[in-house]
């Protein structure tokens, strides 16, 4: 085994211990923390795949701005005193049925050859900028008047609940 193939699998190990904490934590703010993690260690996979503008876009909009929303909801929201119940029962059933299902995404992710030659890459930065300026320039300024538009009405609410 390579170094890039255990790098890989300890990452992807780690993530999936985190995502497991996700869903164990009763605290709400730990939990949180631990989908913080699981964002950005899926940003290393892409950092591994080579793919460093998804790996930038996914720490950013996933592990900076939707953790610290769930946040925001969590502190405005909050009760004293109150804690999650995730119930401590768990059957047969449901620990049998995660182990198939591990077991039969192993099977077909190693049934497949995904070391295939590597061809041109068409998904860089580089390719998207230029795509991005050239082809889809009405789109993108399209985009930008809404995004605008958005934020001039954002201000204006809020403004107006200050008054």
């Amino acid at each position: 085994m390579s170094l890039d193939v255990i790098a890989f699998a300890v990452t992807s190990a780690i993530m999936l211990l985190a995502a497991i904490g996700v869903i164990k934590f009763k605290e709400i703010v730990r939990a949180a923390l631990m989908l913080f993690f699981v964002f950005t260690l899926v940003g290393v996979l892409f950092l591994f795949m080579e793919a460093e503008f998804l790996a930038i876009i996914q720490v950013l909009v996933y592990a900076g701005a939707v953790v610290i929303l769930v946040l925001f909801a969590i502190m405005l929201t909050r009760r004293e005193g109150a804690v999650g119940y995730l119930g401590e029962r768990v059957g047969v059933l449901k620990p049998v049925t995660v182990l198939a299902l591990i077991s039969a995404l192993f099977y077909f992710v190693f049934r497949i050859g995904w070391f295939a030659p590597k061809g041109e890459l068409h998904g860089t930065t580089k390719f998207l900028g230029q795509e991005l300026f050239t082809k889809y320039i009405l789109q993108f300024e399209l985009l930008a008047i809404l995004l605008l538009a958005a934020m001039i009405a954002s201000i204006y609410l809020v403004r107006r609940e200050v008054r």
